[in-house]
């Protein structure tokens, strides 16, 4: 704003009739302006520092936007390194607020539920089609609960998990919600029915050798004298055939008495080279041991190169002729078995073989695939139910695992990994 001065007024004013009024008017012209310049000075101050305090409040203001959007920059950091801890745990998350709409769906729970978070977000917890997640969540009534259970999962898979369910509340202490944490402990369910499953074979293989060593005695002594009979008998034709019974009969009983032994027995495999790609088609092609009818036809999917795995090659004969022998009696119409090698890593590093015997046979029910390994148990009318309670011991003593993957109608796929022939 400028400031209007005013001079003095020339001293040739033209005359008036009343000089003194005209001077009075004058000096209270001149005093007035003097009044007007004095009110626009102290304006123009005014204006200056108000100016001023603008000035510093447009420093002020933008020093607060400064700290403003350095906090909002701040938050949403730590937004995302929470967020980051969140989806990286190896648990799953859930969190459901009071009308049980789920508000928070990290990624491991997609992982072990089998869906994303896409499909669950916003949405309410019983639209998951996990019953035991709603359920867990009604009955908790807002306590900390935990239950393990065996679900379906949205695509098809049968997990087993541990849930626990926990309160989300404010800081006054009202509940909000409830947060679900899912672990999967298929792996873990598995490991200890392997336990419990090795635990009690070991007590059966005990008794086993046991009552295998009281009956070979006896057998032995019926064979002899059987023996001694068929000589006596050998002109008598219509007698003769019933000692040839009997002695059939015993040694009968004796192969399944020294795959008792032999299940009872840890056996103690030595660690040699052994090319199992060379072994699986010395069982097919030259053994003595298998005969492939003519309507079943072998597949080989040999893994490149050498499939050298650490073990003792007649004990792992035995195990891999058994299993291709299982795959053709299960396909009594014929079918096709194919023989798969494959090599890898496992979870901590270790190189391994993977076999593959895989057949489009009758299948093995759901209900009897935890009971195949177990001994005496058999879908065979006229199995011992000791070939797959052997093989898996042999496998066990190779450090390797049996896995079973099967369908009634659909054929079985039976995967044997072995440690691969380490030089060191």
């Amino acid at each position: 704003m400028n400031t209007i001065h005013f001079t003095n007024l020339p001293d040739d004013l033209p005359v008036a009739e009343n000089e003194e009024q005209k001077k009075q008017e004058l000096e209270f012209l001149k005093s007035a302006f003097q009044t007007f310049n004095e009110t626009t000075r102290h304006l123009q101050e005014s204006y200056d520092k108000l100016q001023e305090r603008l000035n510093a409040l447009d420093l002020e203001l933008e020093a607060k936007n400064l700290e403003l959007e350095k906090n909002l920059q701040e938050k949403e950091r730590v937004k995302n390194y929470l967020n980051n801890i969140l989806e990286s745990l190896t648990t799953g998350v859930i969190v459901v607020d009071k009308n049980t709409r789920i508000t928070t769906f990290n990624k491991t729970a997609g992982i072990i539920l089998g869906m994303t978070a896409g499909q669950c977000l916003n949405q309410p917890l019983a639209d998951t089609g996990i019953q035991p997640l709603a359920e867990l969540v009604q009955s908790s009534g807002g306590q900390t609960r935990m239950e393990d259970h065996e679900i379906t999962t949205r695509d098809q898979r049968q997990v087993h998990i541990r849930l626990s369910a926990s309160p989300v509340q404010d800081p006054a202490g009202h509940r909000m919600g409830t947060v679900l944490i899912l672990q999967d402990i298929t792996q873990l369910k598995r490991l200890e029915e392997e336990a419990q499953r090795n635990q009690r074979l070991r007590a059966m293989g005990e008794m086993a050798a046991g009552i295998a060593h009281e009956i070979r005695n006896p057998l032995g002594g019926i064979e002899l004298f059987a023996s001694m009979l068929k000589k006596d008998l050998a002109q008598d034709p219509e007698k003769r055939p019933l000692t040839e019974h009997i002695i059939s009969g015993v040694k009968n009983m004796d192969r399944i008495i020294s795959s008792l032994l032999l299940f009872a027995k840890s056996p103690e495999p030595s660690r040699q080279q052994c090319n199992l790609n060379h072994l699986l088609k010395d069982i097919v092609n030259a053994s003595a041991d298998f005969q492939c009818p003519d309507n079943v036809k072998i597949h080989h999917d040999l893994a490149v190169g050498e499939a050298v795995a650490a073990g003792d090659e007649e004990l792992l004969r035995q195990v891999f002729l058994n299993f291709i022998r299982n795959a053709v009696q299960a396909m009594p119409d014929g079918g096709s078995l194919r023989l798969t090698t494959q090599t890898g890593n496992t979870a901590d590093s270790r190189s391994h073989i993977t076999v593959t015997v895989a057949d489009t046979g009758v299948g093995i029910a759901a209900q009897d695939q935890k009971n195949i390994f177990n001994p005496f148990f058999s879908t065979k009318d006229k199995g011992t139910g000791l070939g797959l309670a052997i093989a898996h011991n042999i496998i066990k003593a190779h450090q390797g695992t049996i896995d079973v993957e099967s369908e009634t109608g659909q054929g079985t796929k039976f995967i044997i990994k072995i440690p691969a022939w380490d030089e060191n």
